[in-house]
């Protein structure tokens, strides 16, 4: 035993030095409590609604896409049965007439050359 304490100690002549080692660092880990788990999961959470969000606000920013009718320049000496009957040749031309009529706002079946009429979209 006394020999183990003598070398632990040093010698006569004076301590012995330990043999230094480079001095490298293990990487650290990063450990996170129970509770920094929990401010990451809601932050992520936080930003993904955000995130849709602003992408549902940048779509309603665009408006509403309008729907354009379909308009028709009615031929000279053209009648509007003839015309139903030209826009919509499988239809039925009396529901056809009937929704030209609506959609102008017209009073009776008279149109003329020339004039620019919205058709029903089939």
């Amino acid at each position: 035993m006394r020999t183990m304490q003598a070398a632990a100690m040093g010698t006569a002549a004076g301590p012995t030095r330990a043999v230094q080692r480079p001095a490298t660092r293990p990487a650290a880990r990063l450990r996170l409590t129970r509770r920094g788990r929990f401010v990451v999961v809601v932050t992520a959470l936080v930003l993904m609604v955000v995130g849709f969000s602003m992408g549902r606000v940048s779509s309603q920013a665009a408006g509403p896409q309008r729907h354009v009718a379909p308009t028709v320049t009615v031929r000279p000496g053209e009648s509007l049965w003839a015309l139903a009957a030209r826009v919509a040749p499988h239809a039925d031309p009396r529901l056809v007439v009937s929704e030209i009529q609506q959609l102008n706002h017209l009073s009776s079946a008279e149109v003329y050359g020339g004039q620019q009429l919205v058709v029903p979209g089939r």
